[in-house]
């Protein structure tokens, strides 16, 4: 049966997680080191300590704009995002293979990032062009993690049935198991190949070939 719509998780899929690491834990510390007056190490302590007290559960957690003020930085989002924008990178395969499904499917982001962080990615190289919907969990559902709702509600927003939908991503939880757990075909990207499986792939070249074979 071929599936009409492939979604892609964005960071550690299609774009490598080193725009994240950057302002999370290179830009934040220095902010805090040079309004602080600490060395990097001890002003990067401090800040993970914050994060920690907030939690990866809270949606806060993912707002640099919250953090930002938090810390009394006095800088905006935008001009953050924009000073790491030439740091995003696409893995290698990734335009290749959304120039192949392109032609044969719907494709959509989703992703668990606010949107804008997600804005600013899809401008590399402008991918934005092969997406036909994008949606961010937490901007869009207010959701912090892609949960099963998340997936509902993209498959609904798509009108598609979920049997009628293959999710690609590298968290094994949100990922594979979530999106399968309703009926979603799900591909586990496992770039550094410690896991082997059936639904497992090292890179997304082999998708294009692995698709065809549901189609009718």
């Amino acid at each position: 049966m071929k599936k009409t719509l492939i979604s892609f998780d964005l960071d550690g899929t299609i774009v490598k997680p080193d725009y994240n690491e950057f302002i999370w834990f290179k830009e934040i510390p220095e902010l805090y080191a040079k309004k602080y007056g600490l060395d990097f190490e001890k002003a990067r302590e401090k800040v993970i300590k914050e994060y920690e007290k907030v939690g990866d559960n809270d949606v806060r957690w993912y707002s640099l704009d919250y953090w930002l003020k938090h810390f009394g930085f006095g800088v905006g989002e935008k001009e953050i995002l924009e000073k790491y924008a030439p740091f995003v990178e696409l893995y290698p395969e990734v335009i290749s293979v959304l120039e192949k499904l392109k032609k044969n499917y719907i494709l959509v982001i989703s992703s668990a990032m606010g949107r804008e962080f997600i804005n600013v990615k899809l401008r590399k190289e402008k991918i934005f062009k092969y997406f036909n919907k994008v949606f961010s969990a937490i901007s869009d559902f207010g959701m912090i993690k892609k949960k099963v709702d998340v997936y509902r509600r993209v498959c609904s927003i798509v009108s598609v049935d979920e049997k009628e939908v293959v999710h690609v991503g590298d968290d094994k939880v949100f990922d594979y198991e979530t999106p399968r757990s309703i009926g979603i075909k799900a591909f586990y990207v496992d770039r550094e190949k410690k896991t082997v499986g059936e639904n497992v792939i090292y890179s997304l070249s082999s998708l294009p070939s692995i698709l065809s074979r549901y189609e009718e």
